[in-house]
């Protein structure tokens, strides 16, 4: 069978697993490989990245010395991306970063919300994955840079003032479908939004079931997750699978008026695909499709954010991330 389209998919972990698959099931004109030797590259027509943190930025190096056109997901901060933005724009590419969940989609969703001249008070966010067996965290990602993000010290603009916050600082209860839940303050990956929507107030919160900060602090005082001990900590931790959750609550606040986009992916024990894989993989999928069909035709740096106004864009990925069984609902309230 003759393709279209090839795209490589660099990374070895979950979320590249899941790219790879949703690529390929999804469009018979596409051949998704994975990425192993990149002298591949030259006959690639797109490079999607899924690489842990701490050699994330290869797929931009990768992307810029053979002039590909780059979806990635993999856990680089924004501006990484945009110091090099002078580099990618005379490269005559496009580089679309944070192609996953939170950020990702969510950054989507909030561009869609504040690309409209009405004044943005406030935005709040919040993104975590529960399971129903309410005593029991569902490993879904990256195992590394699952720890990682509760080391964190995070940046929070709370009426108008940026303040820093160690983790788990703001600690909250929660409850979702049934479940006791927990969230804390967390980094995000979208503080790029704040410079385009002016608001007073951004948050971002991570969603855990109750009682993991506690559990969380008590293995890194044993050392669980040390270097020494990390492989043997995720074999053990990964090992018991249980039905999961992967959700999102992303709230916009207008002057009299908030919207509220709530996301959820739910996965069954035995599923080959975890929630976390089906929200997360369902974005650079329909990303790189529409790319690769030229209805992305901007050039450069471009954050998911700045193509959430073209309605034909906003449409056809939010359907794409949707044809993973994720559910989508928007809904607009009053202000007290």
């Amino acid at each position: 069978m003759k393709f279209r389209y090839k795209v490589a998919v660099a990374g070895d972990g979950r979320i590249s697993r899941a790219v790879l698959h949703f690529f390929n099931r999804q469009n018979r004109d596409i051949r998704a490989f994975s990425l192993e030797n990149e002298k591949d590259l030259r006959n690639a027509d797109l490079i999607t990245g899924a690489l842990a943190g701490e050699i994330g930025e290869r797929c931009l190096d990768l992307a810029l010395k053979y002039r590909k056109d780059l979806v990635d997901v993999s856990d680089v901060d924004p501006e990484i991306y945009q110091a090099r933005g002078k580099e990618i724009g005379k490269s005559g590419i496009t580089v679309i970063p944070g192609c996953g969940f939170c950020p990702g989609i969510v950054n989507f969703l909030l561009g869609r919300e504040t690309c409209s001249p009405v004044r943005v008070l406030e935005i709040h966010v919040k993104a975590g994955s529960l399971s129903p067996q309410g005593d029991y965290f569902p490993f879904l990602w990256c195992f590394e840079d699952l720890i990682l993000e509760h080391r964190l010290v995070s940046s929070q603009i709370i009426s108008g003032r940026k303040k820093r916050f160690p983790a788990f600082a703001g600690y909250r209860r929660e409850k979702y479908f049934g479940i006791e839940a927990e969230s804390y303050y967390s980094a995000s990956g979208f503080e790029n939004i704040l410079d385009k929507t002016g608001a007073r107030s951004l948050t971002c919160r991570v969603v855990r079931p109750s009682g993991f900060a506690a559990f969380f602090r008590f293995s890194e005082s044993y050392g669980l997750f040390s270097p020494e001990r990390m492989a043997e900590s995720k074999a053990f931790l990964e090992r018991i699978r249980r039905a999961n959750y992967t959700l999102g609550e992303v709230e916009v606040v207008f002057p009299g008026k908030r919207i509220v986009w709530f996301l959820k992916s739910f996965s069954a024990a035995r599923e080959k695909w975890n929630s976390m894989q089906k929200i997360t993989a369902s974005v650079p999928a329909a990303v790189g499709r529409l790319l690769l069909d030229g209805k992305i035709e901007r050039k450069g740096l471009v954050f998911l954010e700045d193509l959430a106004a073209d309605k034909t864009i906003f449409q056809a990925l939010i359907d794409g991330v949707k044809k993973q069984g994720v559910t989508i609902v928007r809904r607009e309230k009053r202000n007290a």
